[in-house]
């Protein structure tokens, strides 16, 4: 009686879970004309960029059940391509492209300027989630 009162509670609590699993890519560096001042405006800066994507967990072993990172890294060089002023909105922009895909439920993106700030590493972090209707 014990067995099935420990296999029932077992079922009732995997009822309760939820899985994800997560796609990260760190350090990916692009140029950017990025900035507010005049001084960087037209003037390609390095930005370090770390995104991490939670994904509904793949049903099959194949790249289209999944978030294909690659396309991470595409995006941000299509970011740096457009001259955007801050780095909350490179960061914000980059989050709002990997969540256009339907296996992507949150995305957190992390961009750096190391030029920004003489000393330190002035960075930025977006967190986005998609919301269940």
């Amino acid at each position: 009686m014990d067995e099935l009162i420990s296999a029932r509670r077992a079922h009732d609590f995997t009822t309760f879970l939820s899985a994800s699993c997560q796609v990260r890519l760190s350090e990916i560096e692009v140029m950017a004309d990025i900035g507010v001042f005049d001084s960087e405006k037209g003037v390609p800066q390095p930005l370090l960029i770390d995104v991490v994507v939670s994904v509904v967990p793949p049903s099959r072993d194949e790249l289209s059940q999944t978030f294909d990172y690659s396309h991470v890294q595409a995006y941000a060089v299509a970011l740096a391509a457009r001259r955007i002023t801050l780095i909350e909105t490179f960061a914000l922009e980059l989050a709002q492209m990997c969540l256009a895909h339907d296996v992507v439920l949150n995305a957190e993106v992390r961009v750096a300027k190391p030029r920004a700030v003489p000393g330190c590493l002035a960075s930025t972090c977006v967190v986005l989630n998609k919301c269940q209707a």
